[in-house]
């Protein structure tokens, strides 16, 4: 018999909210064994997937969640930044709301980090996509208050590029830009892992389609390595490494004040005729 537990009470932010993510909650599985649960409200969004990917928005669900999971069993230490997040996208389109499902579990638990995993299935029970993060136990200080009002929300329903406030640029490279925007903090005031993943998704699919590959995200590999501050332009710039019929690789890197931040991997797979 499972036996859910009660919500874990935290402070949402801008950024979960800005995603419809439900609170996490600690529950265990029929074996006894422990999870934690995340839901994301699509009921403005589902009827748009059959024509608009959404996978990158998924990676906000799986950070959050995934993350969670690991810093529950943080212990004395002050919080967890994610190190990868990789996110596999089995069914790109057509899903089924109103609210998509996630579960996590933990896989591997060290003094300084730890690893976690995470299915999504949407309302129909279809599995939707898998993650898995690993993270660092860090010591920080506490964030800073917010110092300025928050803009207004999108509309329900919006694209993901219009959804994290990017704009789309042509280059030596093709570029999302994400202007300074609190509505993607995350809880240390930084820009939300989940959102950089969501921005490098977009600047991927862009490259590739700007050759010609009509592609959905099969899967996405990020790595992070600074956190990006919220006070300034960051830059995601894709070059395609490779694009064939059926399968095609971009490499994106995110930079913020001249430095790299992020650097990932994205294969897309061809849409279906």
């Amino acid at each position: 018999m499972r036996i859910a537990h009660e919500p874990v009470v935290t402070d949402r932010t801008a950024t979960q909210r800005l995603f419809g993510l439900g609170a996490p909650t600690r529950d265990v599985d029929d074996r006894g064994e422990p999870l934690n649960r995340m839901s994301m409200d699509i009921g403005a969004l589902a009827s748009n997937t059959a024509r608009t990917p959404y996978g990158g928005v998924l990676a906000v669900l799986l950070d959050d969640l995934l993350g969670f999971t690991v810093w529950d069993r943080r212990g004395a230490r002050d919080g967890l930044v994610t190190a990868e997040l990789s996110v596999d996208v089995l069914t790109p389109r057509r899903w089924q709301g109103p609210t998509l499902r996630a579960e996590s579990r933990l896989l591997a638990l060290t003094a300084d980090g730890g690893t976690s995993t995470a299915r999504v299935h949407d309302s129909a029970g279809t599995l939707i996509a898998t993650g898995t993060l690993w993270g660092n136990f860090v010591d920080l200080p506490a964030p800073a208050a917010a110092g300025s009002a928050l803009p207004d929300f999108p509309e329900p329903g919006a694209a993901p590029l219009d959804w994290i406030g990017g704009r789309i640029e042509d280059g030596p490279g093709t570029r999302v830009v994400v202007p300074a925007n609190p509505l993607v903090a995350n809880k240390l005031g930084f820009m939300h892992g989940g959102v950089q993943a969501c921005a490098v998704d977009l600047a991927a699919r862009a490259a590739l389609s700007r050759g010609g590959a009509d592609m959905d995200t099969a899967s996405a590999r990020i790595n992070y390595f600074r956190p990006v501050p919220l006070d300034r332009d960051t830059t995601f710039t894709a070059d395609v490494v490779r694009a064939g019929r059926s399968v095609a690789v971009a490499r994106v890197a995110g930079t913020s004040g001249g430095q790299v931040c992020v650097e990932a991997t994205v294969t897309g797979r061809r849409r279906p005729s």
